[in-house]
C-alpha cells in the first residue's frame, strides 16, 4: 500500500479542499493525520510512505519510524518520499 501523510501546518491555516498534491501521488491513500498512518505501519501493509518536506511539521516522521523498527513494533521499514504541495488560493476582486 502506497499512503501519502497530509498532516501539515498549511493545511490547517487553509481549506484543505484546496490542497493540491503532486500527481505522481495521485495513487497514495491521504491519510489526513500522523496518528492514523501509525496504525497503518503497524498493520505493516504500507510499502510506501510520502511525508512533508523536511523543514516542514512532521518531517522527523522518518527518525520515529526508524525507532519502531528498532524495537520491533513493524517488521520492515517503509520506502519514505518527501513532497511539497501547492495551496490553491483565491484571489479577492
Amino acid at each position: 500500500m502506497k499512503i501519502i501523510i497530509a498532516d501539515t501546518y498549511e493545511l490547517y491555516i487553509f481549506n484543505s479542499k484546496n490542497t493540491v498534491f503532486p500527481k505522481r501521488f495521485r495513487n497514495y491513500k491521504i491519510i489526513w493525520n500522523m496518528r492514523e498512518a501509525l496504525l497503518e505501519l503497524w498493520l505493516g501493509k504500507v510499502k510506501t510512505l510520502a511525508i512533508p518536506e523536511k523543514g516542514t511539521p512532521g518531517y522527523d516522521f522518518e527518525n520515529f519510524i526508524d525507532e519502531m523498527v528498532k524495537i520491533g513494533q513493524i517488521k520492515e521499514r517503509p520506502k519514505l518520499e518527501y513532497y511539497s504541495f501547492d495551496l490553491v488560493t483565491k484571489k479577492s476582486a
